[in-house]
Order: C-alpha cells, then structure tokens, then sequence
C-alpha cells in the first residue's frame, strides 16, 4: 500500500515536472536588442548605503556607457551611509558632469521601509521619463549595456511605444566555491522562470540591479491604497511587487543580450547570503493568486522529485529481492527484474536529463560558463533551499535592507 501511494505521488511530481520542463524549453530567449536605435533620454538610478568600496570600484563602469553624455543621468541616492560613501561621490561628481547624488540625512524620517525610500527619492530627481535601475554592488557587462536595454524601449511589442519594462538579467562574479556555484546555478534558474513567464504573458518579477522601466508607468500608484499597504509592509518588493503591480503582457520585454548583463559581487559567506534571502523569499506572499499557484506547484513537484526519487534509487539497491522496492523480484529462485521500480528509476533519471540539457540552453543564452557540470548538484539544493526557507514567506518581515 506505501509502495503504491508513494509511486503514484513520484509519477505525478514527475509528469508535472515534465510539464514545466516543456514550458521552460518553450520560452523565447532570442533577443530583440539592436545596438544602432535611437537613443532615448534616460535617468540611471543606484541605491547606496555604505558602498564607497563598490562605487569606486563599479561606478566608472555606469558614468563611461557609450551613450551621448547629454542623453544620460546617473542618479546616486547616498541613503545615510556612515562610511566614505559620501567623498567617494564627491569625488566623482567633480570628473562626471552628468553624475547626481541625493543625500538621504541620518535624521530622516523615512516613510517607507528598506530600500523602497531612497529608491523613491531618485524617481523623484530623475528628469528623464525612462529609468534604467541598477545596484552599487555591480558594474555593467559592457559599454554598451545602457545602448542594448534602451533599445528594447523602442521594439514594437504592442500598440504601446516607449511605455515598456525591460527585464534584464543580473549576473554574478564566478568564483570558486559551492556557495558561489549555487549562488549562480539560482540566479539563472530564477532567470528562466521569470524570463518564461513573462513570455507567456505572466510577468510577475525582475531583479533591481538590471531593470528597467518608464517613470510614466508609476503614475498613479501613490493613490492605490491597496498596493501601498503592500508595498510598504516589506522592504524588498521594489522590483518584483512593482513588476507585478505595473507589468502586463502588453509592456513586457526581455534584455537576455549578455553584452546588457549587469554583473554582481556574490556573497562569500552562508551566514550573510542566507540573511539576504529570507529577506527576498517574505516578497513571495504577495505574489497574485494565480502565480503563487503556479511557482508553489513548480516548487512542491520539484522537491517530491527528489525525495522520493532518492528514496526510491536508494531502496532499490538495499532492500531486499522480492520486496516492493527492490530491483529484483524472485520467481522461484531466479532473480527477474522489477518493472515498476525499473519504470520510476527510468523516469527519474529521464526528468534529470531533460532538465539539464534544458539548463543547457539557458546557459548559453545567459553566458553562463563553467556551471552545467554543477547543475543536478544545484537542482537537488533548490530543492532542500524550498524547505527551508519556506516558512520565511509567513514570518514577519525584516525592515532594513542593509
């Protein structure tokens, strides 16, 4: 009887992997970026607190896009920084004509929480209608990458013109390292999900350091009351609860070019990448309805895959001939094989290789190098990562950011 339900229970978590499996194989991911478009007057916007090492390091990298230097602004919000952030800006004010810094005092009455308050405060000093967001942590690809996600504005997806969100992708250094590896074994799967979803019409993130989107598209968010007590009641959400609130299918496109790649300083240690999840996962609990159910089905057949699929593996060769689990039945004393176990080892096997040669192609659309070995590795810890950081999306939510 377990034998019974717990086969059927792994055949159904794998034919609905198998679902996803097509989806995610299905989605576009050819780019629709032409680096020779018109060039569109556009306000950057960087959020930083305590950063001075990052902007010295990574802000050249923003300031020196090849893009007409009278089209571009680069807004930096110093949000109450106690280190050398605030000389660090000076500093470069001096060299780059183009380079706004708004200084949040340490005594400021913030009034929303994390992030979301300085972010707001840039929005507000941006005199262009399109706004690229990117992190202080992270430097851009290349120099092209403003001309490659500024394009996007301009391809007609709709009757819609410049009114768009672009979705970039928000890479990480490579390092070596398990942490590092499922770091980035994430990030481009997290990647896939959202990228596929947006392609079907059910855009529902982005990531802050690579995204991009016009100022007119926030008009009237201050009004609804609704959104608001939402928004304000976490302080991460200030791009996937946005992309949620403002996206459709309509105003949605992917940036996958990798040239318009942002690329980011990973986190080195468990103990503090695990801090800055929790505080990502608690933004899950407002997703709309239909998209909770769908990633909540994604991630509940992805974990009874691999339990029970190594269960099953594991029984297979330790119990006994004859027992419902085992590779082998006994007829008279012959050892036979067991179909059914055959049947659920075939099919979990068949579901790993699928995965991984989907992952494949996502890598190489990513430009993700040196991570496929690593793939079943990583897709068993998402699994665990599910488990444990679950209950994160019910807890209180943490107000700081940094």
């Amino acid at each position: 009887m377990l034998h019974t339900l717990l086969t059927l229970i792994f055949l159904t978590a794998c034919l609905i992997q198998l679902c996803y499996a097509v989806f995610f194989a299905l989605s576009k991911r050819r780019d629709n970026s032409d680096i020779n478009a018109s060039k569109i007057p556009t306000s950057i916007i960087i959020c930083a607190k305590n950063e001075a090492k990052n902007l010295q390091q990574f802000l050249p990298f923003v300031l020196e896009q090849d893009y007409p230097k009278e089209l571009f602004e680069v807004i930096v919000v110093n949000d109450q920084s106690t280190d050398e952030t605030a000389n660090v800006l000076a500093q470069f004010s001096a060299q780059y004509s183009n380079l706004k810094i708004i200084t949040i005092a340490a005594n400021a009455a913030k009034t929303l929480p994390g992030k979301k308050y300085a972010l707001s405060q840039g929005i507000a000093a941006a005199k262009f209608d399109q706004l690229v967001l990117t992190d202080a942590d992270c430097k851009p690809a290349s120099k092209q990458w403003l001309s490659i996600t500024n394009s996007n504005f301009q391809f007609p997806i709709s009757k819609i013109k410049n009114s768009k969100i672009v979705l970039g992708y928000g890479a990480y250094e490579a390092h070596p390292g398990i942490l590092n590896k499922f770091i980035r074994w994430e990030t481009a799967h997290t990647c896939m999900q959202y990228a596929s979803y947006a392609t079907a019409g059910l855009p529902y993130m982005g990531v802050g350091r690579n995204l991009a989107y016009s100022k007119s598209l926030l008009k009237g968010l201050e009004n609804d009351a609704e959104f608001q007590k939402i928004y304000s009641n976490t302080p991460s959400g200030d791009d996937d609860l946005l992309v949620c609130k403002i996206a459709t299918k309509d105003n949605v496109i992917l940036c996958l070019d990798k040239e318009a790649h942002t690329i980011s300083v990973p986190q080195k240690i468990w103990a503090t990448w695990w801090k800055q999840k929790t505080r990502h996962m608690s933004t899950g609990k407002y997703y709309p309805q239909r998209i909770k159910s769908l990633l909540g089905l994604y991630a509940l057949s992805h974990c009874l895959y691999w339990f029970l699929g190594l269960f099953f593996v594991v029984m297979a060769f330790v119990t006994n001939p004859d027992c419902a689990f085992s590779l082998w039945d006994i007829d008279c004393v012959v050892l036979v094989p067991n179909y059914p176990t055959i049947l659920i080892l075939l099919m979990f096997f068949f579901r790993l290789v699928l995965y991984w040669s989907n992952a494949a192609l996502w890598y190489k659309t990513l430009n993700e190098k040196k991570l496929l070995i690593f793939y079943p590795l990583g897709d068993l810890g998402w699994a665990l990562y599910n488990v444990f950081l679950s209950p994160y999306i019910f807890w209180k939510n943490r107000q700081a950011w940094k």
